[in-house]
């Protein structure tokens, strides 16, 4: 497992989404685009056919009420889909409907949600998202609480990669890597950063072991 660092997006133009990309492009070599439609959050976010430029990996975090509409229409760049957990019945189907579509499919859980519920649906994963804040915004608190549920899960399993978003700073980020995730999704401090490299660079000095 790689620990890395990954710049999350959101935006509500073709033009804004440029103009974030452009401020990350250089620093990493994988993005996560928030793909939100006012209904499983309240906000919206790239709910529409955006284009993406090559170079990084990217990775969607679908917060829609209907994720498996949005997995026929993904832009062709997206090799990592994350969807989450209750949106559907079966975490197998979900599964193999992504992977039929050659990506690679993540779990989410938001604070609510126990983490017991991933414990049976692991290996049908390639990787679990656990919302360190309550999802939709830059800038939500971050909840603490939420890194038991890494703990626990990184307990059942050594080696899938764990990834947490919300209110990822320095101080959050290294408290989420001890606990045992691998990746750390950050909006609105890299992306709000008078230095976003700087911002990218003492993020990944933490989770450098």
């Amino acid at each position: 497992m790689k620990p890395a660092v990954v710049p999350a997006i959101i935006a509500g133009t073709q033009e804004e989404l440029d103009q974030l990309l452009s401020k990350v492009i250089d620093f990493t070599d994988r993005i996560m685009l928030d793909i939100m439609d006012g209904v499983f959050v309240e906000s919206t976010s790239l709910n529409f056919e955006f284009n993406l430029p090559q170079g990084p990996e990217y990775e969607v975090h679908l917060m829609v009420n209907n994720p498996l509409e949005y997995l026929k229409k993904l832009n062709e760049k997206i090799s990592r889909v994350i969807i989450h957990v209750g949106m559907q019945s079966k975490i197998e189907d979900i599964s193999q409907q992504v992977r039929e579509t050659d990506r690679e499919f993540y779990a989410a859980l938001n604070p609510e949600v126990n983490a017991s519920i991933l414990k049976d649906m692991l290996p049908y994963l390639d990787g679990v998202l656990i919302m360190t804040v309550n999802p939709g915004r830059y800038g939500a608190r971050f909840i603490p609480e939420t890194l038991e549920k890494v703990r626990r899960i990184r307990s059942w399993d050594g080696e899938i990669p764990i990834e947490v978003d919300g209110g990822m700073k320095p101080e959050t980020a290294k408290l989420a890597f001890s606990a045992g995730a691998t990746v750390i999704a950050s909006g609105s401090y890299i992306l709000k950063s008078e230095d976003v490299k700087r911002a990218i660079k003492r993020l990944t000095d933490i989770t450098t072991p």
